[in-house]
């Protein structure tokens, strides 16, 4: 079975997956360091969090560009550059590329190298003709759930109640992933210090468990 015999439901379902196998479980996107210096020890600071990042930090950003990629505009440079950090913008190139690369040996979908992961996606969907709000709503989620699983590891919160800050959050994951199909490229922006500072200090951390 190739991508376009699936829905786009199963598609989706697939690229998002812990078992896709580009490695996404790896990064904490300096959660890791936020829960080390005790600003995340549960459930409802994690829920906030995941809230700031969804609608103003990264996780926002790469959405908008998710779908600029989708309407076929000229966003990665851009979305490269505003990577806050060095271990910001590996993540994302890995994520890329791996993700690149599981598209040509499976799907026989070739996309360009060096993609940071959100355009990667979204020219992978453009390609499948997926349609945008269940694809962002989709990756928002996605990108929420790796970082609750980073809590449940290491925080460690509980597995219910790591299920009940992701259902919490389902308003925000929609809001997040209208927003985004809504925000113009030029119009881009994040404002999360507190979260890139952690990614700053991850860089520099002598134990780690995640690679940013």
């Amino acid at each position: 079975m190739t991508e376009t015999d699936q829905t786009p439901l199963l598609i989706l379902q697939n690229w998002f997956s812990p078992a896709f196998p580009i490695g996404a479980f790896s990064y904490s996107s300096g959660l890791e360091t936020t829960i080390h210096r005790g600003d995340v020890d549960g459930r409802a600071s994690l829920a906030s969090w995941l809230t700031i990042s969804m609608l103003h930090g990264t996780a926002f950003t790469d959405a908008v560009f998710l779908g600029a990629a989708m309407a076929d505009e000229d966003v990665n440079d851009l979305c490269l550059a505003l990577c806050a950090g060095a271990e910001r913008h590996r993540e994302t190139t890995e994520l890329g590329a791996a993700f690149t690369s599981v598209m040509r040996q499976t799907q026989a979908i070739t996309l360009p190298s060096g993609l940071a992961y959100p355009v990667a996606i979204g020219m992978a969907a453009r390609q499948l003709n997926l349609q945008p709000q269940p694809v962002l709503a989709a990756f928002v989620q996605a990108v929420c759930m790796n970082q609750i699983s980073v809590a449940v590891r290491t925080v460690p919160i509980g597995q219910i109640d790591g299920q009940s800050c992701l259902l919490s959050l389902a308003p925000v994951i929609q809001q997040a992933a209208t927003r985004a199909m809504a925000t113009k490229v030029d119009a881009v922006g994040s404002f999360a210090p507190g979260a890139d500072l952690c990614a700053f200090e991850h860089e520099t951390a002598t134990q780690r468990i995640y690679r940013t």
